[in-house]
């Protein structure tokens, strides 16, 4: 199977796993007492309002296709454990919603994925990186493998802005105070 083939597969199964995720994402969890009763637990629904999200959006993806790609980054930041509003606000501080953004630093895409850490850490070709589908999926994946390897949010977006070998040389007062993190927690708060 070649490399193309292997991506293909590999969005399939994710596909199906957030398909079936958000299929019974929003039911009533079964909790289980000490006497091994069991109670009901109703839990209020976490899912946003997607129609009004994409409203207060302007995007370089038509209004349908906008939402659709809300509803999948919500999965796969449930899936990840990695916070929406935060996804949200690197999207909206990194292209401005421009799936077709390219930096100076050949960052591409919604997230702005570098071609060679979308190669080295998740095996997907960085012709890929326009697809906001791919997009996406990568850059959660790569939040949550930085936020893993640093133990919290304002060293992993440290790393995502700067790259993680100097963030391991910066202070605490730099990683909490630093221009990036700033702007993240202000566009985070704003939505």
């Amino acid at each position: 199977m070649n490399s193309r083939q292997s991506f293909l597969a590999g969005m399939v199964t994710t596909a199906a796993v957030v398909m079936f995720y958000m299929e019974n994402i929003f039911e009533t969890p079964t909790v289980y007492d000490v006497k091994t009763k069991y109670v009901e637990v109703e839990i209020p629904a976490k899912k946003p309002n997607f129609t009004e999200e994409v409203k207060t959006i302007s995007s370089s993806l038509n209004k349908s296709k906008l939402k659709h790609l809300l509803v999948y980054t919500f999965a796969l930041c449930e899936e990840y454990q990695v916070p929406y509003t935060l996804v949200k606000a690197v999207i909206e501080t990194e292209s401005s919603w421009n799936h077709r953004a390219i930096s100076i630093s050949d960052a591409r895409g919604l997230m702005q994925v570098k071609p060679s850490t979308s190669t080295s850490e998740f095996q997907t070709p960085g012709y890929d990186l326009f697809d906001p589908y791919v997009n996406v999926t990568v850059g959660i994946k790569y939040l949550k493998q930085l936020h893993d390897r640093f133990g919290d949010w304002n060293s992993a977006l440290t790393a995502y802005s700067h790259g993680p070998t100097i963030t391991d040389t910066y202070s605490s007062n730099y990683i909490n105070d630093n221009f990036y993190v700033k702007k993240i927690k202000k566009v985070q708060e704003s939505s």
